[in-house]
């Protein structure tokens, strides 16, 4: 049976239905994925969890911020500071730590947006000022490959600037003096001083201080009004945490805010449960908050596009591990959660922690904010809303992050063992002396008491010397730092002079003075 013959008209009105209906299952599709899920409350038992896991790991306090949908759970948990009773709630500020470098990634994201600069344009070519030890990084690194990790710098390689006590041109200046951990984009490395370059780049854009575009350009949209991007002057009042490190009885100590100013775009941001509920809202609605479109909705997805894969470490918890494709996008961690695509970024400061995690396609957000370091406590609230609210992970989280707690009181959390002093090959003051890098400048080592002691940079910041054997000493870092105490050694020459001074944290030291 033949077809009936269709005119021009009907195969036109054809067309267009099927244009129709075709728009019609395209605008559905989108619709379908981008539904908000029905919002659900926290779990009933999550009250409980959370003081539990505070009582297992000593935590004297935690606010909570939890985005499901439309609604928007936060609480505090425990008390601003320990032996006191003022208790942490949704206002109280705390150090957000490395949770800042998601806010640099986005505010250079607020100039891609302005179409002043692409992911993929070269630092130098805006901040001549950016020089790296290899020449052809230098000339070749991106905007990109500095939020993502991958400019060749080494992991946490650097960090020490800031507690000399650099200036920002001074610390500039000094990056070029870091030797690389590998060929440019070979590996990932968490660099502290490429994010500084990262917020100096948009300083330069932006003609104006990091902080104060920080605080017009997403701060204040995003009706952050108690979040603050100094250390000195953050506080409006006094609902704020103090800041706790983990005595080896199990008890906590106060201990004094970093002075997180020099490498503030890294981490120097300062917030609450309530205002970093704003932030990950925004994030999750495609950059947009209460109708005003703050970032693009390609802006958050190249944040949270995987840029360079890596390897999980000991500050990457369960439910991470090496089967999660694990990767950094721009400012974020990014990994994959029984078929979930996980947005993720954790912070860590002298006496605080923070985590953030997004599960976009589940419009859920969680903010953690512990007021002590050394803790796994933010790590093992979020596995257990994930594991009650996104999907059951199979396994069991808690346990896994107990153990991973162990091992790193293991190392950091365990007061060491007396040294046992040894006489050294030379006699004590023989050592003493300026010794110098270009990275770090001049490092005096003086006798103090009969003692040896070392001090450096503007700031003077200074630990001991004690000798362990022949020419090796231990080198401490002041009290309150999570640094461990290092093994250091002066090499000495055929006259029995000490030429350089050899460590792990600072390099190697050539003694120019006597």
């Amino acid at each position: 049976m033949s077809s009936p013959q269709i005119n021009s008209h009907q195969k036109s009105w054809m067309t267009s239905i099927r244009k129709i209906v075709l728009a019609m299952a395209i605008v559905m599709s989108v619709f379908s994925a981008g539904a908000k899920p029905a919002a659900a409350d926290p779990p009933a038992a999550l009250d409980d969890f959370v003081r539990n896991a505070m009582r297992q790991y000593n935590v004297p306090g935690v606010a909570l911020a939890i985005v499901d949908g439309d609604k928007v759970f936060v609480r505090g948990f425990g008390v601003r500071s320990i032996g006191k009773p003022d208790a942490v709630d949704g206002d109280t500020i705390f150090m957000i730590a490395s949770n800042t470098k998601s806010f640099t990634a986005a505010l250079v994201g607020t100039f891609v947006d302005q179409h002043r600069l692409r992911w993929d344009d070269k630092v130098m070519d805006y901040l001549p000022e950016f020089v790296l030890k290899d020449g052809y990084a230098s000339r070749n690194c991106t905007a990109r490959d500095l939020l993502a990790h991958r400019s060749g710098l080494p992991a946490f390689t650097g960090d020490n600037l800031e507690s000399f006590g650099f200036s920002r041109a001074e610390i500039m200046r000094r990056i070029r003096f870091i030797e690389p951990a590998c060929t440019f984009r070979e590996k990932a490395g968490y660099s502290n001083p490429g994010f500084f370059a990262a917020g100096m780049l948009a300083a330069k854009l932006g003609g104006d201080s990091y902080e104060h575009l920080v605080e017009k350009r997403l701060f204040e949209p995003l009706a952050m009004t108690r979040s603050g991007l100094s250390t000195k002057s953050c506080c409006p009042d006094k609902n704020v945490a103090d800041a706790h490190c983990p005595l080896p009885d199990g008890g906590s100590r106060v201990v004094s805010w970093d002075d997180a100013d020099p490498l503030g775009p890294a981490g120097e941001i300062t917030s609450t449960a309530k205002d970093m509920a704003n932030w990950v809202r925004m994030l999750l609605n495609n950059g947009a908050l209460d109708g005003k479109q703050i970032l693009t909705a390609e802006c958050v997805h190249e944040m949270h596009t995987p840029a360079m894969v890596e390897e999980p470490s000991f500050a990457e918890l369960a439910p991470i591990d090496f089967h999660c494709g694990f990767s950094y996008g721009l400012g974020w961690g990014v990994y994959q959660y029984q078929g979930h695509q996980i947005i993720e970024k954790g912070g860590a400061r002298t006496g605080m922690r923070s985590i953030v995690t997004l599960v976009p396609d589940r419009k859920l957000g969680i903010v953690v904010l512990a007021n002590q370091n050394l803790t796994v406590v933010p790590e093992a609230v979020r596995a257990y809303l994930m594991d009650n609210m996104v999907a059951p992970a199979g396994r069991d989280l808690q346990t896994e992050i107990a153990k991973a707690h162990q091992k790193i009181s293991e190392v950091f959390g365990q007061k060491p063992a007396p040294l046992t002093s040894a006489t050294p090959s030379l006699p004590i003051e023989k050592y003493a002396g300026e010794y110098e890098n270009e990275l770090y400048g001049t490092v005096r080592v003086f006798t103090d008491g009969g003692k040896l002691r070392w001090q450096g940079g503007p700031a003077k910041i200074t630990g001991s010397l004690t000798p362990i054997g022949y020419d090796s000493f231990s080198l401490a870092w002041p009290a309150g730092r999570i640094s461990l105490p290092e093994t250091v050694t002066f090499t000495i020459g055929p006259d029995g002079v000490p030429l350089t001074l050899a460590t792990e944290t600072l390099g190697n030291l050539k003694r120019i003075k006597h």
